[in-house]
């Protein structure tokens, strides 16, 4: 092999050099991105399972007020609560938080039937203010007289 000069052998040292530097820092800014999407994800990941454990946590108690409510209720009593929540569910829910609370204090001593559940409800019904009303609402023409036939003057 022929002797190769002095400034070949620097000039690819220095490229060799420059080209390592340069996927060095490439490579330090890939492992930065990469750490940092590995925390996000892993943070995601917490609060995609806390909010699962929230929402188990969540059916957990509506299973436990269901039960509570059906041990209160008739049979009667209850379907025609089921049937009220069909069209209402914020009013199932009220009449269910009620009857809990009236549980609680002691007002309830046995379960309650279909008569029962409807003075509830009316009792709902009387301390919340109705909010649906029928507002009818004509249309108004200008000036009627000058469409109107005057049949005094034939």
């Amino acid at each position: 092999s022929s002797p190769s000069p002095c400034w070949l052998k620097t000039f690819s040292g220095a490229a060799r050099l420059s080209t390592q530097r340069g996927f060095g820092a490439m490579n330090a800014a890939e492992e930065r991105r990469a750490k940092e999407m590995a925390t996000k994800q892993a943070a995601s990941e917490q609060d995609m399972q806390k909010m699962a454990e929230q929402r188990q946590q969540q059916q957990e108690m509506e299973e436990k007020k269901r039960v509570m409510v059906r041990s209160l209720l008739e049979p009667e009593a209850l379907e025609r609560l089921n049937r009220l929540g069909m069209v209402k569910p914020e009013k199932q829910q009220h009449i269910e938080a009620m009857l809990l609370h009236l549980a609680q204090s002691g007002q309830i001593q046995e379960k309650v039937g279909d008569a029962g559940l409807v003075q509830i409800i009316e009792k709902v019904d009387a301390s919340r203010p109705s909010t649906s009303s029928v507002k009818f609402q004509r249309k108004r023409r200008g000036d009627d007289d000058e469409d109107d036939i005057d049949l005094d003057n034939l």
